[in-house]
């Protein structure tokens, strides 16, 4: 399956997400090791999923841990990428010999600050995965839109199926960020919703 944008799904907590995301070619699958999150995921339990995942790019997704923490874990599950979700400086991030993702919640900035912001992680981050706590953009349009020009911009803002081709062909960000989900019981997963985003970002061949 091919699609008009890369494709990210976060808080993988099953097996179901994690064989599904790899056999439809979903580009990043995340697992949540941050303990505070309620999609946290044991890394032991993690491994034996990624263990099955072949194609995909597996990213660790942590909140507010210290860099040994960080560095443990992705070293032990043999990660592609990191996303982090905390205060670590800039300059501390090599140390991690990773690819980052820097997660940066936009309903606390203004413009000015956002952009400065990713003028300091820009040298040190591969792309940067932007979310809001709130139901509406924080930002004006046309500035996102410049955003996305400038950096590697995966969105994790409000999307539903009927905006998801104006988001892609509008502000052209690097990426689409999904969320994964509990399963109903152990190997029953209603896919339905998922796979009807994906319908509609799917590229004609």
């Amino acid at each position: 399956m091919s699609f008009l944008s890369n494709i990210k799904i976060s808080n993988v907590t099953n097996l179901s997400d994690a064989r599904y995301a790899a056999a439809v070619g979903i580009n990043y699958i995340g697992f949540c090791f941050d303990s505070n999150s309620t999609n946290y995921i044991a890394p032991i339990k993690a491994k034996e999923m990624i263990d099955w995942i072949t194609g995909s790019h597996i990213v660790a997704e942590f909140g507010n841990q210290s860099i040994d923490e960080i560095k443990d874990i992705s070293e032990l599950l043999n990660v592609d990428v990191i996303e982090l979700n905390n205060t670590i400086l800039p300059d501390e991030l090599p140390s991690l010999e990773k690819a980052i993702i820097k997660k940066i919640d936009i309903s606390i900035y203004n413009l000015a600050q956002l952009n400065t912001e990713l003028q300091a992680y820009k040298n040190y981050c591969d792309a940067f995965h932007l979310f809001t706590t709130l139901n509406n953009l924080t930002i004006p349009e046309n500035d996102l839109i410049n955003i996305c020009a400038n950096y590697k911009i995966i969105w994790g803002l409000p999307i539903t199926n009927s905006s998801v081709l104006n988001i892609i062909n509008g502000f052209k960000p690097y990426a689409i960020n999904v969320s994964g989900g509990q399963e109903e019981k152990a190997g029953i997963k209603d896919f339905d919703e998922l796979n009807d985003l994906l319908e509609v970002i799917t590229q004609e061949d």
